[in-house]
């Protein structure tokens, strides 16, 4: 899901504590196809950073609040018709407001 992106350095632990990228991507596939029905522009990108978050200086670059919220908004109505909710722990009140990506320019 996330190969081609503009980065190509990640690293583990990720943003939510996966300690390997196997955990990561099996955390992932819950979202498989809401990535195929591109209910949202962003949710590819936006899960790529917390799953597979790009390294910079051997820091993680988080995704900005806005970011997801735009992410989970827009494909709310979707997990719904499939009886699911946005998951604990992608609460966009978890994320920064600032120093943090906010646009979906990975791509």
């Amino acid at each position: 899901m996330c190969q081609g992106l503009s980065y190509n350095e990640t690293l583990v632990p990720n943003l939510l504590g996966h300690t390997s990228q196997r955990e990561a991507f099996t955390k992932m596939s819950f979202f498989n196809s809401m990535v195929q029905t591109v209910c949202s522009v962003d949710i590819r990108i936006f899960l790529c950073r917390v799953y597979a978050p790009q390294c910079e200086a051997g820091q993680a670059q988080w995704p900005c609040r806005s970011f997801c919220e735009r992410a989970r908004r827009d494909c709310e109505g979707l997990m719904s018709s499939f009886g699911v909710s946005w998951p604990d722990e992608l609460q966009c009140s978890s994320f920064p407001e600032e120093m943090c990506i906010s646009v979906s320019n990975g791509l």
